[in-house]
């Protein structure tokens, strides 16, 4: 799971991925890759809670920080947006618009009422 790009070039990022911790409040941040099957560590930059502050166990914000997978429960990788894009370290971002997933199917506000009206009847 380590970046192979070339010597110098700062590596790409997934941004805002949200790592749920056993026995702690969940993290936001910055992986270089979503672990596979086979990993056994999760490596992370930019860690801060989902209020934007410093989590308590965190000394250094620019530190990396790699977390067994044995302590994680959830990796959640928002849907791709301006704020959770595949970023560059230095500030720019690049996604492609064409890989947004397609809008949720409307909400059928007639079956819940039915739904409801058949227990209210019981």
């Amino acid at each position: 799971m380590f970046w192979a790009g070339q010597v110098g070039e700062p590596p790409e990022v997934i941004s805002g991925v949200i790592i749920h911790l056993q026995n702690e409040l969940p993290i936001i941040a910055d992986l270089e890759s979503i672990p596979g099957p086979g990993d056994r560590l999760v490596r992370c930059t930019n860690v801060r809670t989902v209020d934007g502050k410093r989590p308590q166990f965190v000394h250094d914000r620019n530190s990396t920080f790699i977390f067994p997978v044995s302590v994680i429960r959830l990796i959640e990788a928002p849907a791709v947006s301006s704020s959770t894009a595949v970023a560059r370290q230095d500030g720019a971002d690049e996604f492609d618009e064409s890989t947004a997933p397609p809008p949720p199917d409307a909400y059928d506000d007639d079956a819940e009422e039915s739904f409801l009206a058949r227990v209210r009847q019981a």
